[in-house]
């Protein structure tokens, strides 16, 4: 009987697991597209990294991260999320394989990029070091008049970009805009197997603590 019962514990432990959880941080979709993103080599328009940081309000995997072009002439680019060490990126997460550049919104899904509760990140688009990019996108992002103040979301950081010069990108930061922006953080849960284990581990402490109570029953009598 006990086994039966152990047996169907386990059974409707496991049917009811919950999911894995997921943190979405999000700034608001907007219209305005200020900040460009060029396409160009050095000598042209050089801004060629626009970004948001933001700060993980969990631990676990950042399983999605968006952005939105409102419009481009870009053929292609790529997204990347690096380390923020409050000037610039550092440790490389993920980086895509490079993508179109066409404007509309641009949905990235990293794998193995796990972030940290109350690390700052950077998320980022762009064409640096793509043989022949050209052209020009602009990058939808929000301004404080605009409602969308980085003060008031929580985990948002502020808006970034990178000019690139003769010795390298050149990183700014801006405490009053943000882009338009959002980054799925995904917890982990313990898998089945996992459960399994730490209920079969209790369910043996039970049986054994039930055959020392019988034991100490018998010697009584």
């Amino acid at each position: 009987m006990f086994r039966k019962i152990t047996a169907l514990s386990i059974a409707g432990f496991l049917a009811h697991a919950a999911p894995a959880s997921a943190d979405v941080i999000s700034n608001p979709t907007n219209t305005d597209s200020f900040m460009y993103l060029s396409g160009a080599s050095v000598g042209g328009q050089q801004t060629q990294f626009v970004g948001q940081t933001f700060t993980a309000s969990t631990t676990g995997a950042l399983t999605d991260f968006r952005f939105t072009l409102n419009s481009s002439t870009i053929p292609s680019l790529y997204g990347a999320v690096y380390l923020w060490d409050g000037s610039k990126p550092t440790t490389l997460l993920w980086q895509s394989p490079v993508v179109s550049g066409a404007a509309g919104l641009l949905d990235f899904s990293p794998v193995g990029a796990n972030v940290t509760q109350g690390q700052t990140y950077v998320a980022f688009l762009s064409t640096y070091g793509i043989a022949n990019d050209s052209g020009l996108a602009t990058v939808g992002d929000c301004l404080s008049f605009g409602a969308c103040n980085s003060n008031a979301i929580p985990n948002l950081g502020n808006m970034v970009w990178a000019n690139v010069l003769a010795d390298g990108p050149s990183w700014t930061s801006v405490t009053f805009r943000d882009a338009a922006f959002s980054a799925t953080i995904t917890s982990p849960v313990p898998e089945p197997s996992t459960w399994a284990m730490i209920i079969l581990g209790f369910a043996g402490f039970g049986l054994l603590a039930s055959r020392r109570k019988q034991e100490g029953a018998l010697g009584a009598a």
